[in-house]
């Protein structure tokens, strides 16, 4: 059953310890689409996103980021320079966009009683030695994401908001 967005969204936390039980392919369809359908800057979808399964490749992700956390599934994220949008008040979107993206399909997860991380701290030379990534796409995020071990809790961190005031103005 889905909940409403702010219920997902106040309930998904970042998942630091994962079972080894992969994600069926209906629901990785389903998170894979919520990143397809997600805006980007003039609709560029300059994505370039790898689903890494394979053990193997999974070890080598072990030793370029300390935070894949057991995950059997990791998505690592990346912009294509031929497809991203480099006009407006940016010279370049991918970043933005990437986020973007990872953040529709983090919650469609989410929705989907499937826990994942946000992960933006890798060695990125090894990341592209890792995965074989090509001259011209660049990674920006890595989101482990599974099932959830019995043990995962949400950080301390997590329910604590500045106020309202701190962070909108009207005007």
């Amino acid at each position: 059953m889905n909940k409403d967005f702010l219920t997902v969204a106040s309930e998904r936390y970042s998942v630091r310890h994962f079972t080894d039980q992969m994600v069926d392919q209906d629901d990785l369809d389903k998170i894979i689409e919520a990143g397809r359908i997600a805006p980007t800057a003039v609709n560029s979808q300059p994505q370039k996103i790898y689903l890494v399964r394979d053990p193997e490749l999974i070890a080598k992700l072990n030793k370029v980021s300390p935070c894949i956390y057991g995950a059997p599934q990791v998505f690592v994220f990346c912009y294509n320079d031929a497809t991203v949008c480099k006009r407006g008040v940016s010279d370049n979107y991918g970043d933005i966009d990437v986020t973007i993206v990872l953040t529709h399909m983090m919650l469609e997860a989410a929705n989907l009683g499937i826990g994942s991380c946000l992960v933006g701290y890798y060695d990125e030379a090894g990341l592209i030695e890792a995965l074989d990534i090509p001259e011209g796409i660049h990674p920006v995020l890595i989101m482990p994401f599974g099932y959830a071990a019995e043990d995962a809790v949400p950080s301390e961190m997590h329910t604590t908001y500045r106020p309202l005031t701190e962070t909108v103005e009207y005007k």
